[in-house]
């Protein structure tokens, strides 16, 4: 699409991962079995009736403590919960699964290789779409929206989950960058679209806040998992908050409507 189809259009920028589909209920599925291996390896079980938290705790601690942020290495984890399993908490098993690797953990090197194998592979299975979301990329995409996904992942993964759930087509293009305040600006000002501009996602810290800064109409979708660094909702302040995608549409589609109203449009 040039430059002079974009002029006069609304710009919506999206989110992919948990706020068009699934990654957190892929995750979900990966870390428990990651659980259950590391309990059969160790003879222990953990006594949370809440699994997956007891999981995500160590999870987020090794998060925060690593250089590559929720990219570590997946067998850090199982080590980690090799240590809280044994009895330490949440942040002393991910400090020592850093920094002892698997030399104390009991596991064996070859074991822990065999689970973080199977970890990636229940990791690349194919999310499913969100509640809402074709409904509400189908009629954005109908009231003449200019669709821009947004992610700080990989942009083919992006492109290949959305052509096997037929959403590609709805797309102007998929942009891989981290979210930033100059990042929306920048978008903006090459697109040369009508204002204002809005942004979905289902993050506060990294969709909604830069996103706020930048001067765009936030809609915020929070997603079931909410990492502890998360900001205060109150605190960030989106202007919209929403349970479903196309409720998020509906809010767009109705500013469109009331823009072109006061310019004599139909």
């Amino acid at each position: 699409m040039t430059e002079e189809e974009h002029d006069g259009r609304r710009i919506a920028f999206v989110d992919a991962d948990n706020t068009l589909w699934d990654t957190d209920g892929v995750f979900a599925v990966a870390q428990l079995n990651l659980l259950e291996s590391i309990e059969r390896a160790v003879g222990h079980s953990t006594a949370r009736s809440d699994r997956l938290s007891f999981v995500r705790g160590v999870d987020q601690a090794l998060a925060e403590q690593h250089h590559l942020g929720l990219r570590y290495p997946p067998r850090l984890l199982a080590i980690g919960i090799a240590f809280a399993l044994r009895g330490d908490e949440a942040g002393t098993a991910a400090k020592r699964a850093w920094e002892e690797r698997s030399t104390s953990s009991g596991i064996d090197p070859s074991l822990v290789e065999q689970i973080e194998r199977e970890f990636v592979q229940y990791i690349r299975r194919m999310p499913d779409l969100l509640p809402g979301v074709r409904n509400g990329l189908q009629r954005l995409f109908d009231g003449g929206v200019l669709i821009l996904v947004l992610t700080e992942g990989a942009r083919n993964r992006v492109i290949q989950t959305a052509d096997q759930h037929g959403l590609n087509q709805f797309f102007d293009r998929v942009i891989e960058a981290p979210k930033s305040e100059r990042l929306f600006q920048r978008v903006q000002k090459l697109a040369r679209v009508r204002l204002p501009a809005f942004m979905i996602g289902d993050q506060l810290q990294r969709d909604i806040a830069p996103a706020k800064a930048a001067g765009l109409v936030t809609i915020y979708i929070p997603s079931r998992f909410r990492p502890q660094w998360e900001p205060d909702e109150a605190a960030v302040g989106p202007d919209y908050r929403v349970e479903q995608f196309d409720q998020g549409a509906d809010i767009i589609l109705a500013t469109n409507q009331q823009a072109g109203s006061s310019l004599g449009r139909p």
